[in-house]
C-alpha cells in the first residue's frame, strides 16, 4: 500500500507545481498588462501556454508577450505564449 501512496503522491506534487506555475504566470500578466485573469483560462501543454480568453485581453497579453516571457524566465518558467 505504501508503494501506491508514494506513486500517487508524485501526481499530487505535479498538480501543486502546476498551480504554482499558473499563479506566477497570472502575476506576470497582471504586472505587465494590469489584467486580473483566472487560472481557468490558462492551459499549459508541453512548453506552450495557451490563453483562452476575450480577444481584447488576448491582444493586450500579446502586445506584452516578450516582457511577460522574460518575467517568467526569471522565475524559471520556460513557456511560449500562443
Amino acid at each position: 500500500m505504501n508503494s501506491i501512496a508514494g506513486f500517487l503522491q508524485k501526481f499530487l506534487n505535479l498538480e501543486k507545481d502546476n498551480n504554482t506555475k499558473l499563479l506566477l504566470i497570472l502575476d506576470a500578466i497582471k504586472q505587465k498588462t494590469g489584467l486580473e485573469l483566472t487560472k481557468e483560462i490558462l492551459e499549459i501543454k508541453g512548453e506552450t501556454l495557451k490563453v483562452n480568453c476575450n480577444p481584447v485581453f488576448r491582444n493586450e497579453i500579446f502586445m506584452h508577450k516578450s516582457e511577460i516571457e522574460d518575467l517568467l524566465k526569471n522565475s524559471k518558467i520556460y513557456l511560449k505564449i500562443i
